[in-house]
C-alpha cells in the first residue's frame, strides 16, 4: 500500500515511517532482570510528560557508575552485571529512557520519543552525578557519545560499549528497504530526523562522534562476531576512529546474549580491578 500511495502523499507517509521509527517496543525480561530490579532503590522523575524510572544500588559513598540500555532495551538487561559492579564497591545508577522499560509511555507525547532523546536526559544526570565508569548497550553508546561530545566537561575513566552501531544512515536504509521508499519520502523522511536532533544526517554516526571525543580516558568496545542486529564491522570501523579505544571481539553470542555472558563479566571484572 505504502508502495503507491507515497508518490501521492509523501508528506504523509514519511510522517508514518517516523512514528513508526520513535515508537520503541516493550520486551518482556526474563526473570532473573527482573528479580534484580526488585532490589534496587526507584524512583519516578517526570520529563516532558514522560514518568521516567530510575534505579539505583550500591552505597552512597561508593565510585558512580551509569548503565545506559539500548532502543528497545531496558536497565534490567544489565542483570548480570551489577552483581560484578556491586562486588567492586560501585554505585550503579541507570535510567529507563522514554517509553522503554518501566517507564511510561507519556501523557501528552503518546509514547513519542526519538533514537537520540536519551542523551538530552543524559547529560543532566551525568553532570550531577559524575560517573566515572559508563556501560552502554546497543544504541545506547550511541547516546553516551552525544553526550561527551555535546558535554566536554564530563569525563570519564573508563567507558564500556558493549556492542555499538556506527552510521544512523544504515537505520534508514533499513526503513527504505523495508518500507519500498521512494527518494522523496526517504529524503523527506531525513529531513525530519535532523530537525528533531538538530544534526546533520552525515554526521550521525559514531566514527565522527568518537573521534572528536577528548574526554575518555579509555574505552573498551566488546561486540560479538555473529551479532545479527549490530555486524561487527561498524564496531570495528569506531575502535578504528577512536584512540582511546580497543576492541574485544567475542564468538558464539547474539545482540542480547552477550550481556549475560561470562565472556564480559570476566571482561568487565579485569577492568574494574585495573582501575
Amino acid at each position: 500500500m505504502i508502495k503507491h500511495v507515497q508518490y501521492l502523499f509523501p508528506n504523509l507517509i514519511s510522517r508514518k515511517i517516523y512514528k513508526y521509527m520513535s515508537h520503541p517496543r516493550k520486551h518482556k525480561l526474563i526473570e532473573h532482570e527482573e528479580k534484580m530490579l526488585v532490589s534496587a532503590q526507584k524512583e519516578v522523575l517526570d520529563y516532558k510528560g514522560f514518568s521516567l524510572m530510575r534505579y539505583e544500588w550500591g552505597s552512597e559513598n561508593d565510585k558512580i557508575v551509569y548503565l545506559v540500555h539500548g532502543w528497545e532495551g531496558q536497565t534490567g538487561n544489565f542483570a548480570s552485571l551489577i552483581p560484578v559492579l556491586l562486588e567492586a564497591k560501585y554505585r550503579v545508577i541507570s535510567i529507563d529512557a522514554p517509553s522503554h522499560g518501566k517507564s511510561s509511555h507519556g501523557k501528552s507525547s503518546h509514547g513519542k520519543t526519538n533514537m537520540f532523546e536519551f542523551s538530552k536526559i543524559l547529560i543532566s544526570h551525568f553532570k550531577n552525578d559524575k560517573p566515572e565508569l559508563v556501560i552502554s548497550h546497543s544504541f545506547g553508546s550511541v547516546n553516551v557519545a552525544r553526550v561527551l561530545r555535546l558535554s566536554p566537561e564530563i569525563n570519564l575513566k573508563l567507558w564500556l560499549m558493549v556492542t555499538t552501531p556506527n552510521n544512523f544512515k544504515n537505520r534508514i536504509d533499513e526503513m527504505a528497504t523495508k518500507f519500498r521508499l521512494s527518494q522523496l519520502v526517504t529524503q523527506k523522511l531525513i529531513s525530519k530526523i535532523e530537525q528533531d536532533v538538530n544534526e546533520n544526517i552525515d554526521n550521525l554516526n559514531m566514527v565522527t562522534y568518537c573521534s572528536e571525543l577528548t574526554n575518555v580516558e579509555k574505552a573498551i568496545i566488546v561486540h560479538a562476531k555473529s551479532d545479527k542486529v549490530l555486524p561487527i564491522e561498524g564496531a570495528r570501523e569506531v575502535n578504528q576512529s577512536f584512540v582511546q579505544s580497543e576492541i574485544v571481539e567475542l564468538d558464539n553470542l547474539g545482540h542480547y546474549s552477550i550481556l549475560w555472558s561470562d565472556e564480559l563479566r570476566s571482561i568487565l571484572s579485569d577492568q574494574l580491578v585495573k582501575s
